[in-house]
């Protein structure tokens, strides 16, 4: 008998979640409507709490169920003390950072790295040229590291121009290490370089200083860390992984 209960089982779901979708789009249409200007990645209820999150710009947002409020802020399950925001935050950035285009990346990492770490760096910081001083020694710890551009001084900077020259120029890798020298590499500020868009991508993810170290599932650890040190970090990350 219990494989004839399913069927039934499915149809009493179906009324609930078509429910979920009216409403969500209820609410698309409202803001749509209220807030043309208001670009939402993605919207969803959270519970049965009586608010949705909203992401918009890489950011979360809750919306009360009438479209009328929005909040910023963590919002916590008290049954499970989870971090409910906090969790979705590493979740949206992890994805942020996976999709950036490899080929706008300047790569420094060994054969077969047991970890690689999406690296915001300026080339006028003292740290960030302390760090890219031991890249080697990061390669031989197992680490790679992918740098991605994020000049502190803002986008229109002396500090921005050197790095638009450096993802210019035709050797990327050894124009970073040249410029993290403080060697001038002469080089060109070319049109479709990607330091601008990845300033802004650093923004989003809440970085404010440099260099600022991002592990894939999204964790960001600030500041710089000796290499021996990374690898304990790393390991031990690891090794509470689900």
């Amino acid at each position: 008998m219990k494989y004839f209960l399913w069927p039934l089982l499915a149809l009493l779901f179906i009324p609930t979640v078509y429910a979920a979708d009216a409403e969500v789009t209820a609410l698309k249409d409202k803001l749509r409507q209220d807030v043309p200007e208001m670009q939402i990645q993605s919207l969803k209820p959270v519970g049965d709490s009586g608010l949705y999150e909203a992401v918009i710009d890489d950011r979360i947002f809750y919306l009360t169920k009438d479209g009328d409020y929005l909040i910023q802020g963590n919002v916590l399950a008290l049954a499970s003390r989870e971090n409910i925001t906090q969790q979705r935050q590493l979740e949206i950035k992890q994805a942020v950072l996976a999709r950036q285009p490899e080929s706008d990346l300047i790569v420094f990492a060994p054969e077969n790295p047991d970890y690689m770490l999406t690296v915001f760096t300026d080339v006028d910081c003292g740290y960030c040229r302390k760090l890219h001083e031991q890249i080697a020694e990061y390669n031989d710890q197992g680490i790679g590291i992918r740098y991605m551009a994020f000049p502190r001084a803002g986008a229109d900077s002396e500090s921005a121009t050197k790095l638009e020259q450096v993802w210019c120029a035709e050797d990327r890798q050894q124009a970073m290490t040249d410029a993290k020298a403080n060697r001038d590499i002469n080089g060109k500020v070319c049109e479709d370089n990607p330091v601008l868009a990845q300033f802004d991508t650093g923004r989003r993810l809440g970085v404010e200083g440099t260099p600022a170290l991002f592990l894939n599932n999204g964790q960001m650890l600030p500041g710089y860390v000796p290499p021996a040190k990374l690898r304990e970090i790393l390991d031990e990350y690891a090794s509470l992984a689900p």
